[in-house]
């Protein structure tokens, strides 16, 4: 797919090759780094970047993302952080008014092409050794507002969900060293008319970057849903785990509390393949705890911990 600046303008494009939105979990590689709180399997990508400013499209370096681009007189920037706050463009309070009103005559979907800063971000990583022979992701934990991703010459994807994470996938493009990721940000793009309420305007990758890798019993989504029995007095817990399409993962449950200790503590369960015609949503209740295997319908597995009761402390 070839990326085309019309995006900017088109309300109904608003992720190209983006992830699916999850969970905020963090995977582990091993019961030791769960307790000690810190994961081998993410990277950060937190520093200092290459970065070029352009006040508008027109005169960005338009073919930064290419392999034999000569980057050597571009300036740096600190990600995570915002242009404006490290001396590029300028500061703007927004209250009732659009930041282009009184400069140029706009209606939606449109933007002012005369004015719309550019930033063109660029950085070089080796892929640490706990992510190697894995699929590997990247998140942008915060990018405003819009931004079209490359590595190593190859279009990545595009997103403009400014206060949400935007993932890809790189593993097709990635290598174990020499990796050149660049991010070209726009400060506006359709969904500006959306946002021109009470703050400032700012832009660029405000929030941290990383990559992770999925293992072979990666987790994929999760939903925890707490809940009350009519008694009025014992707690319920539903979980439900969506697995990567080629995980066949064995789960165990396990519910503490910082000082009492265990709560639950649950069998393992091993997830079969599920069989032609089964059902991808089955039906939860209140069952004693056990597991439910369905086709997520979204290219994984999701493994349905039925519901658990609680009695009353």
């Amino acid at each position: 797919m070839e990326p085309t600046l019309a995006w900017l303008e088109d309300p109904t494009v608003f992720r190209v090759n983006r992830l699916d939105a999850h969970s905020d979990h963090v995977t582990y590689l091993d019961i030791q780094e769960l307790a000690a709180g810190k994961t081998s399997l993410r990277q950060s990508l937190d520093g200092l970047w290459r970065f070029r400013w352009s006040e508008n499209p027109d005169s960005r370096p338009a073919d930064f993302w290419k392999p034999d681009f000569d980057d050597s007189d571009f300036d740096t920037i600190q990600v995570p952080g915002h242009m404006e706050t490290q001396g590029y463009d300028r500061i703007q309070y927004i209250n009732k008014l659009y930041d282009w009103d009184g400069h140029a005559e706009l209606r939606p979907p449109h933007i002012d092409w005369r004015h719309n800063p550019v930033g063109s971000y660029v950085t070089y990583f080796d892929l640490e050794e706990t992510l190697l022979e894995h699929p590997v992701c990247i998140s942008f934990q915060g990018v405003e507002q819009a931004m079209y991703v490359w590595l190593n010459g190859h279009f990545v994807g595009y997103s403009e969900d400014s206060f949400t994470p935007s993932e890809f996938d790189l593993s097709p493009y990635i290598h174990p060293t020499g990796n050149r990721l660049c991010v070209e940000v726009y400060k506006r793009s359709s969904a500006a008319w959306l946002e021109d309420q009470d703050f400032f305007s700012f832009s660029g990758i405000f929030r941290s970057v990383y990559l992770y890798a999925k293992t072979k019993c990666y987790v994929e989504d999760l939903w925890l849903n707490a809940g009350l029995a009519p008694d009025n007095q014992t707690g319920t817990l539903q979980l439900r785990l969506k697995f990567a399409k080629t995980a066949v993962p064995k789960v165990h449950l396990f519910l503490g509390h910082p000082k009492d200790g265990e709560i639950f503590g649950g069998s393992g369960w091993i997830l079969p393949v599920p069989e032609a015609g089964a059902s991808r949503h089955p039906e939860m209740g209140p069952r004693h705890p056990g597991a439910v295997p369905g086709d997520s319908g979204h290219g994984g597995r999701q493994l349905h911990l039925l519901q658990h009761r609680f009695p009353p402390l």
